[in-house]
């Protein structure tokens, strides 16, 4: 079955800015303090979209980052706006580079984007130096109990990727990562409905001007999820 790329959408855009996701570099800002990247290290920014963090990092931070996108739309945009940085086509299950090669990764509401997330973390797992860091932003459900009526709807959006906190932080574990931080930001959901509303009208009328027919009854069962919205750090050890 197709699906639908919300992240490719005009409305997306409008409602999340140049970064398509929540926070904006707000929670970038704190990943890199968290982190201790300096200049002398590589990153990766798994999905990096219209390359927006990647160009941050690189003239707020003075951080190297190179940037991979399962979407050719994003990537075109990203390059075109971004003439002197790197952007692979690639995606989290299949990432385009040599063993041990990043200091670090971020992936910033992308995660609840990958197809299996299993192949994902084994991946960033494999392409990080050791103790490199994993920095993570993104959606997931307090009422996990609720996350199979979601599986019916086929466009891609973070928010149809939700899952269960407590199972990813045991598949990261298992992936070899030790987590070192988690915090919640799940307020940033209740600004960005507000806005939502504000822009489009109804959360309804958004998802299927973002999703088309593949969104229709999406809010209620997103609803029935409660989202929420995390940050969390985690180590590669060996």
């Amino acid at each position: 079955m197709s699906r639908n790329c919300a992240y490719e959408s005009s409305e997306m855009n409008k409602l999340l800015g140049e970064t398509l996701r929540l926070g904006g570099f707000d929670l970038t800002d704190k990943g890199v303090a968290c982190c201790h990247w300096t200049s002398a290290d590589l990153l990766l920014d798994l999905g990096c979209g219209q390359g927006a963090t990647v160009s941050y990092l690189d003239k707020t931070h003075g951080l190297k980052a190179v940037g991979i996108d399962p979407s050719q739309k994003l990537l075109a945009t990203a390059r075109k706006n971004n003439p002197d940085n790197t952007f692979q086509i690639g995606s989290g299950e299949a990432i385009p580079f040599p063993d041990d090669l990043f200091q670090g990764v971020l992936s910033e509401c992308t995660l609840s984007l990958m197809t299996d997330m299993t192949a994902a973390l084994k991946e960033v797992y494999r392409v990080m130096k050791n103790n490199g860091t994993f920095f993570i932003t993104d959606v997931y459900a307090r009422n996990p109990e609720s996350l199979e009526a979601m599986k019916v709807h086929q466009f891609e959006s973070c928010m149809r990727g939700l899952y269960d906190l407590k199972q990813l932080e045991d598949d990261v574990e298992s992936a070899g990562f030790e987590i070192i931080l988690i915090e919640d930001y799940s307020e940033l959901l209740k600004q960005l409905l507000v806005k939502t509303i504000f822009e489009f009208g109804s959360m309804n009328a958004f998802w299927q001007k973002t999703g088309g027919a593949c969104a229709a009854g999406f809010q209620d069962a997103l609803k029935m999820c409660k989202p929420g919205y995390y940050m969390m750090i985690a180590r590669k050890v060996e």
